[in-house]
């Protein structure tokens, strides 16, 4: 099965990407994690079919042939004209049923069916942890690569300084501590650009690891700063909470717990169950299928238990034991949910603010540099005032871009935290499992 109808909106697609919506499908297609979670839903899906076919009637059969040698210096003797080769065929079919009056294979069927739902959480939060790491990669890659550019912008402007001091040097115009500073400025870019060409390389790899393929360059489709910002509604409601899928397994995995405890409690009560043999017995092969080798038996058995030297209370108390562990584990969900809730929200209003600043410093940025160029234009000064505010502009615009970035990986953290979205009626409508298995080819047998 595909990856998306494991989410409740395809909320990446809100950044306007295409490039983005291809790398997510690809994800939740090719990753290996999903696809270890969708083998195990099938596990526990088996085994919930192994303990609905316990309270159904179960029916087999038995045929088989044996031949006794007797032996003649017993100490009572064969009878005068007895074999002492004796030949055996039976053939029958038997059937049986657990009546399950206490209620033993009902919970044992409600814990099972509680780990199945538990296991398709638990994919369900696979899937989106993994599409908020694909897209806060891909937001971070598209960052870098404003970033290099912006790098190589700064050494070409040093270069122009280096070369322009150096001019002013060779006619006196100046003394060899700028052009030495200048130097150090334009080695200390070089030697940066390597290391952001690395990190880039680094976060594409980790990316094909993501999406399960090859590591290997990513295609982009716009820049960072064309990305469309999704938007964060205000006043969400608290409901929202119950479409985490961690806090949906952590609910079911309780119930399962909760089930287990009905099951170790019907150990003290006894099973009953219907059971019947119907067949064929002959000392001769010959005979086997006449009406006169037919045997047959019909019976209630009742099997309980007297005394166990408290092995049945250990097992009820280990049950409850676990039950206080999980209505624990799932407050604990609930409480990381909204905090979780709450950092992602004030990280992005947070970062909003620091985006709309960065705004205006590289507006006001601008602004400078452009009136160096008119200044030097005009012949009021020389290029070099030019080139330190095209300097100050790029290092502006990297903090801009930076804190842009900041931006969108928050917005990402956020529907994270919230689920994957903020429309209720995809909360609380039901949610069947979509897996398919292979149960329908094996209900015959």
């Amino acid at each position: 099965m595909g990856g998306k109808e494991l989410l409740d909106t395809t909320w990446w697609s809100g950044f306007g990407d295409p490039e983005l919506d291809a790398l997510v499908t690809s994800a939740l297609e090719g990753n290996k994690d999903l696809r270890i979670a969708a083998y195990r839903i099938e596990q526990f899906d088996a085994y919930l079919q192994v303990s609905q076919s316990a309270g159904l009637p179960q029916a087999g059969y038995n045929a088989s042939r044996t031949r006794d040698s007797l032996s003649q210096n017993r100490q009572v003797p064969l009878q005068v004209g007895a074999q002492p080769v004796d030949n055996s065929y039976i053939i029958e079919g038997r059937a049986s049923w657990d009546l399950d009056l206490w209620g033993r294979i009902r919970r044992s069927n409600e814990s099972a069916l509680a780990e199945l739902v538990a296991s398709e959480e638990n994919r369900r939060a696979l899937a989106l942890s993994l599409v908020a790491e694909v897209a806060s990669g891909y937001v971070r890659l598209l960052g870098l690569d404003q970033e290099l550019q912006l790098f190589t912008q700064t050494l070409a402007s040093r270069r122009e300084t280096l070369r322009l001091l150096e001019a002013k040097l060779a006619g006196g115009g100046t003394s060899v501590l700028p052009v030495t500073k200048a130097l150090a400025d334009l080695q200390q870019i070089k030697a940066e650009l390597p290391m952001k060409e690395a990190e880039i390389a680094a976060l594409e790899n980790a990316l094909s690891s993501l999406v399960g393929r090859d590591p290997g360059p990513v295609r982009r489709g716009k820049t960072a700063a064309a990305l469309t910002l999704p938007a964060v509604p205000a006043g969400l409601p608290a409901d929202l909470l119950a479409q985490r899928p961690d806090v949906r397994k952590a609910e079911q995995e309780l119930v399962a717990a909760n089930a287990r405890i009905g099951v170790a409690k019907a150990q003290y009560l006894p099973d009953i169950a219907l059971t019947g043999a119907s067949g064929f017995a002959s000392a001769d092969l010959s005979n086997l299928l006449k009406l006169s080798s037919n045997i047959g038996s019909f019976g209630v058995t009742l099997l309980g238990p007297l005394y166990t030297s408290g092995r049945i209370a250990g097992q009820v108390r280990e049950a409850e034991a676990v039950q206080k562990q999980m209505a624990t584990t799932f407050l604990r969900s609930v409480q990381t949910a909204l905090r979780e809730v709450e950092d992602a929200l004030v990280s992005y209003r947070k970062a909003t603010e620091t985006s709309a600043v960065r705004s205006l410093q590289v507006k006001a940025l601008q602004d400078h540099r452009d009136m160096a160029l008119k200044r030097h234009e005009g012949g009021y000064t020389g290029y070099l005032e030019v080139l330190e505010a095209d300097r100050s502009l790029y290092a502006g615009q990297l903090q801009q871009g930076q804190a842009r970035r900041e931006q969108q990986v928050s917005v990402i953290a956020a529907y994270k935290a919230m689920g994957g979205g903020w429309a209720l009626p995809e909360v609380t409508a039901p949610r069947p499992i979509p897996l398919k298995t292979n149960r329908e080819s094996t209900n015959h047998e």
